[in-house]
């Protein structure tokens, strides 16, 4: 059985682990250095999970290129959560393909999406 962990490299591991957890992710893993802070985290939604990791020396974080797609049981009351922390791109009732979703940035511009099989 294999398991895929996801990451992204963000520019302060810290920030962006408080930025989740406001919006209801647990951390369940973290690696801190006296020298320098806080630089892994795991966290988790669920059974879903995925890491936070410092960005690289001399290289820019590219945003535009990565995300993150999380299959929910249900969005509801996310929408309230996201308010005032998180710029919504796009929330479709219906797809095309029968799912409900809610399209965000995070705190470092990563597009975020949750969505769920649309109920009658």
């Amino acid at each position: 059985m294999a398991t895929l962990y996801p990451f992204i490299r963000v520019p302060d591991v810290a920030i962006a682990k408080s930025w989740y957890e406001s919006i209801g992710f647990t951390c369940i893993g973290i690696h801190e250095e006296l020298s320098c802070g806080l630089d892994w985290a795991m966290m988790q939604w669920d059974d879903a999970i995925f890491m936070l990791y410092p960005q690289l020396e001399n290289t820019i974080t590219n945003a535009n290129n990565c995300g993150l797609y999380f299959n929910m049981d249900t969005i509801e009351g996310l929408k309230e959560k996201l308010d005032g922390k998180a710029r919504i791109i796009e929330v479709v009732e219906e797809t095309e393909y029968g799912r409900k979703e809610i399209t965000f940035h995070d705190c470092y511009g990563f597009q975020v999406t949750f969505s769920c099989v649309q109920t009658p």
